[in-house]
C-alpha cells in the first residue's frame, strides 16, 4: 500500500473512532471580525451668491456608524440682518449667526446622496458653507 492510500485509510477511521467514542463529534474554530468605524461627506463648499440668494446642489454622505451622526455646517460669522436657511434632505433649519450649525441628524449607517438647497436674505458679501460631519 502506498502512502497516500495509508493517509486517507488512517485519516477516514478517525470520525469513525470519535463517533464510537460516544458519540459526540465536535469541532469548530472561533472566527471573528472587526470593522472599522468609516465615515464621510463628499460636498464641495456650497457658495451663496449675495444677488440672487439661492443655491443648491446634492452631499453624497457615508456612515457605518451604527451610533448615527450628525451634519454640520461650518460658514463666516453671520453681520447683523444676514439670515440664511438651509433645506438638507428634507430637514430645514436656520444657520447660527456664529458660523457653527448642525443641520441633520441620521440614525444608524448611511450611504446616500441627498438634495441640498441654501436661501439667504440680506447678506452684504458672498457666503461659502462646509458641510462636515460628526458621529455620535
Amino acid at each position: 500500500m502506498n502512502r497516500l492510500t495509508l493517509f486517507c485509510l488512517a485519516a477516514s477511521a478517525l470520525p469513525a473512532a470519535a463517533q464510537a467514542e460516544g458519540g459526540r463529534a465536535s469541532g469548530g474554530v472561533p472566527i471573528s471580525v472587526t470593522v472599522p468605524e468609516v465615515c464621510q461627506i463628499e460636498a464641495s463648499a456650497i457658495s451663496v451668491d449675495a444677488t440672487t440668494g439661492l443655491a443648491s446642489g446634492t452631499v453624497f454622505e457615508m456612515c457605518n456608524s451604527g451610533r448615527g451622526f450628525r451634519v454640520v455646517a461650518s460658514y463666516r460669522a453671520l453681520e447683523e440682518g444676514e439670515q440664511v436657511r438651509i433645506y438638507y434632505a428634507g430637514e430645514t433649519r436656520q444657520l447660527d449667526p456664529s458660523g457653527i450649525s448642525a443641520v441633520a441628524y441620521r440614525a444608524g449607517p448611511v450611504a446616500d446622496s441627498v438634495p441640498v438647497s441654501v436661501q439667504s436674505t440680506g447678506l452684504v458679501q458672498d457666503l461659502a458653507i462646509s458641510l462636515g460631519l460628526t458621529v455620535i
